[in-house]
């Protein structure tokens, strides 16, 4: 072959985005993240509020509550990581976020940072999941589910199904 085609069935990992402790859905404290209803993967309880992307891909959507950001990957999947429990009522209070729609992140890259000690003091959780909304279409591999995770860490890796 003369030319190189990036493979669609690539497989992508996913990174921890927040210094923390990983958890599985199950133990997220919202029936929609913990029954899986919008995907799955994996949560991160943040110990520092500095915020890194968890993928290599292209910022698809930030929430006008900057609560939410959902990723386009390489290989067609879509990630979405949503910034604790209840924080749409915030409405972007707390959050302070260095990227734009339409911006290409490398997993590690810092993105901005969130007020972790604001958010506890409105009374809602910071737990941040980040999913694989894609699901029809897309697997994931699971590689580190719970425990202390380091930003980098490989959390689970999605390919094709």
């Amino acid at each position: 072959m003369f030319f190189k085609r990036k493979k669609k069935n690539e497989v992508v990992e996913v990174k921890a985005y927040f210094e923390g402790t990983a958890l599985p859905l199950e133990q997220v404290n919202d029936p929609m993240f913990a029954d899986k209803i919008m995907g799955d993967g994996v949560a991160i309880e943040p110990a520092d509020g500095s915020l890194y992307a968890p993928v290599d891909g292209k910022v698809a959507t930030i929430f006008d509550t900057k609560h939410a950001i959902g990723f386009t990957l390489g290989n067609g999947a879509e990630v979405l990581m949503h910034i604790g429990m209840d924080t749409v009522e915030l409405q972007g209070e707390g959050f302070d976020l260095d990227i734009s729609v339409g911006d290409e992140v490398k997993a590690g890259q810092f993105m901005g940072r969130i007020d972790i000690d604001f958010i506890k003091s409105k009374g809602k959780e910071v737990t941040t999941p980040v999913l694989l909304t894609t699901m029809d279409d897309h697997k994931i591999e699971f590689v580190k589910t719970e425990g202390p995770v380091n930003i980098g860490d490989v959390l689970y890796k999605i390919s094709k199904k």
